[in-house]
C-alpha cells in the first residue's frame, strides 16, 4: 500500500513537470517538482539517523544484559545518555537506562572498586529514569494501537520504596509501595515478584513479611488461573499452560527478556517458604524449578540444588535467631537481575 501511494504521488509529480516544461512558466518550479520525484522519496531524514542511534544502544543494552557482562554498564549508560539528547521522548531508552543503575547497586559485589562514587546515586538515577519512563509510556499520547508497558510500574515501584529503605523515608517507601500495589493490579504475573522483592528482607514474623510472600503466591495464582495448593504447590499439572506468547509468557522460562524467570521465581519463593518455616513446601517449589524446559542451561542452577540438598531446616533456624547477619540470602548471594536475564555465566 505504502509502494502504491508514492508510486502514485511520483507519477502524478511527473505529470506536472511536464505540463510545467511545455508552458515553461515558472522554471524554478519545474525544478523543485523533479527533484522532489528523485530524491524526496530516497533521502534519509536525520529522524532515521534518530532510530539508529537509539536502536544501537538498546542492542547495546541487551547485548551486555543478557550477556551477563557487568563491567559494560558503564559504556551502556552513556551509550543510552548520548541517545537520549537526540532522542528524548523514547520511553524505552529511559527504561534501560533505569535498569542499568538498578543492576548496578544490586550487584555492587562485582564491581571492581568497591568505594565507586557512582553507587551513591544508582537508586536516585533508577527512580527517576523509571519515572521519565513510565509518564512518556502511560501518559504521553500515541498512534492507535499503542500497547503501554507495565512493567514500567513494578519498576518504578521496587526502586522507589528501596531508596526510602535507603534513606529511612517512610513518605517514599509508602509511595513505592502505593505505586507496586497498582502494577500488581495491572500485570500480576509479573509485578507481583516485585512486592515481595520489596520487602523480603523484612522479620519473618512480620506482617510485611507475610505480605511479600503471599504476593508471591498471588503471582503463581495469576499465572495458573486458580489458587495453588499452598502446602504442595507441585507445578506439574499446570505445564500445560505455558505459553511463549501474550502477558502470560512472564510466568514461564525461556522468554526473550528474561529467559529463567521461572528458574529464578521458584529458587526466591523456595527461599522465602524456608524463612517462613514451612520447609517441606519449600522442597516441592525447588524441584518446580526442574520442570522448565531450559533448566539445564540456567547459569545459575548450581545455587538452587546445593539449597535443595542441603538440611533446609538448619538453613530455617538461621532465619530464626536474632543475628540478621546469619540470614541466608533469598536470591542467588549478591545478584539480583542476572539470575533470571543472563544467558550465560559470568564473565
Amino acid at each position: 500500500m505504502n509502494r502504491e501511494i508514492i508510486s502514485n504521488s511520483a507519477n502524478a509529480l511527473r505529470n506536472l513537470a511536464t505540463r510545467l516544461r511545455a508552458s515553461r512558466p515558472f522554471p524554478g518550479l519545474v525544478a523543485a517538482a523533479i527533484v522532489l520525484v528523485v530524491a524526496g522519496y530516497a533521502w534519509r531524514t536525520d529522524a532515521d539517523d534518530v532510530r539508529d542511534e537509539s536502536q544501537a544502544a538498546i542492542n547495546e543494552f541487551w547485548k551486555a544484559y543478557h550477556g551477563n557482562d557487568y563491567a559494560a554498564i558503564p559504556r551502556i549508560q552513556s551509550e543510552l545518555v548520548q541517545a537520549l539528547e537526540n532522542d528524548s521522548d523514547n520511553p524505552t531508552l529511559y527504561a534501560l537506562l533505569g535498569a542499568t543503575h538498578f543492576w548496578h547497586i544490586g550487584e555492587a559485589a562485582r564491581d571492581s572498586n568497591p568505594q565507586d562514587p557512582a553507587l551513591a546515586g544508582d537508586m536516585p538515577e533508577a527512580v527517576s529514569n523509571f519515572s521519565k519512563a513510565l509518564d512518556l509510556d502511560y501518559y504521553s499520547k500515541h498512534s492507535i494501537g499503542y500497547i503501554n508497558d507495565d512493567h514500567l510500574p513494578g519498576y518504578l515501584g521496587i526502586t522507589t520504596v528501596h531508596l526510602g529503605q535507603m534513606t529511612n523515608d517512610a513518605g517514599l517507601m509508602s509511595k513505592g509501595d502505593q505505586t507496586l500495589n497498582f502494577a500488581a493490579y495491572e500485570f500480576p504475573e509479573f509485578n507481583n515478584f516485585n512486592r515481595w522483592a520489596a520487602h523480603n528482607t523484612k522479620a519473618k514474623d512480620s506482617a510485611d513479611y507475610r505480605s511479600a510472600l503471599d504476593s508471591l503466591w498471588q503471582g503463581i495464582d495469576a499465572c495458573i488461573g486458580g489458587t495453588i495448593d499452598r502446602q504442595n504447590p507441585d507445578l506439574k499439572p499446570y505445564l500445560h499452560l505455558f505459553t511463549s506468547v501474550g502477558r502470560k509468557r512472564a510466568c514461564w522460562w525461556d522468554g526473550e527478556i528474561a529467559p529463567y524467570s521461572f528458574e529464578g521465581y521458584m529458587l526466591n519463593l523456595g527461599n522465602g517458604l524456608v524463612k517462613a518455616g514451612q520447609v517441606q513446601a519449600a522442597r516441592v517449589v525447588y524441584h518446580d524449578a526442574h520442570y522448565a524446559v531450559n533448566y539445564n542451561s540456567w547459569p545459575y542452577r548450581k545455587v538452587l540444588e546445593a539449597i535443595e540438598t542441603s538440611d533446609l531446616n538448619a538453613r530455617a533456624a538461621l532465619y530464626a535467631d536474632q543475628d540478621s547477619q546469619n540470614a541466608p540470602p533469598l536470591g542467588v548471594p549478591n545478584r539480583s537481575c542476572s539470575y533470571c536475564h543472563a544467558k550465560v555465566p559470568e564473565r
